[in-house]
């Protein structure tokens, strides 16, 4: 369900990436940015790049990307939850998919379980997140149950194993959408810059259905 590679990127390339990402947290005045890929060329570069297909199956494309800018100012603590939604390109009612919703003008669904499980996150590290300043903690092998009601969340989580993925600049946290994931507010407040695409394979949607790039 989840797994940390060390060092993927050298550090030259996230002095880069953070000049990048600076850019365009200032552009956009937001501490959670979507659809990163079609602000930045860079950004949708390194979605694409060697480094990180490397983590993915064959016939995979980007679904979704975002950039979390936790700051001082800016410092959230996140429930235990599933990532449950895609983003589509527009409204289209077929069975297994629901509820709909809208985020910053895209149009997101929850679709069944099945279409979840071949989803691949990888979320880029260009800071030192350990668990001081709000590393993403995870619940070994929830991610098997599917998608979970609030009291197996709950439950999940009292009877489940607990990890925190700590990671320097330039890790890779790969991970199942489905693994019930969360995060303390940073006790030691520093700047936690994370760069977070899905991948999904290409014919996984329902036909009647477009990805959202």
């Amino acid at each position: 369900g989840f797994e940390v590679f060390k060092g993927v990127l050298k550090p030259d390339v996230i002095d880069e990436l953070r000049v990048v990402v600076n850019e365009l947290a200032m552009t956009e005045n937001k501490a959670c940015v979507r659809g990163i890929t079609a602000k930045s060329g860079r950004i949708m570069e390194l979605a694409e790049s060697n480094a990180l297909q490397q983590f993915l199956p064959s016939d995979y494309l980007l679904v979704r990307s975002i950039l979390f800018d936790k700051t001082a100012e800016q410092n959230w603590p996140v429930l235990w939850h599933q990532d449950l939604s895609i983003a589509v390109m527009e409204r289209t009612e077929v069975v297994g998919y629901g509820p709909w919703s809208l985020k910053d003008r895209v149009v997101h669904v929850q679709p069944p379980s099945e279409v979840l499980q071949q989803i691949v996150t990888l979320r880029l590290h260009l800071d030192f997140t350990p668990e001081s300043n709000g590393a993403l903690r995870v619940m070994k092998r929830s991610h098997q149950s599917g998608k979970m009601e609030t009291a197996a969340v709950a439950e999940a989580v009292e009877c489940g194993e607990e990890v925190v993925c700590a990671c320097d600049p330039g890790d890779v946290l790969k991970m199942s959408p489905l693994i019930l994931h969360a995060s303390r507010r940073s006790e030691l407040p520093a700047r936690r810059r994370i760069l977070h695409f899905e991948y999904a394979h290409k014919d996984s949607l329902h036909p009647e259905l477009r990805w959202y790039r």
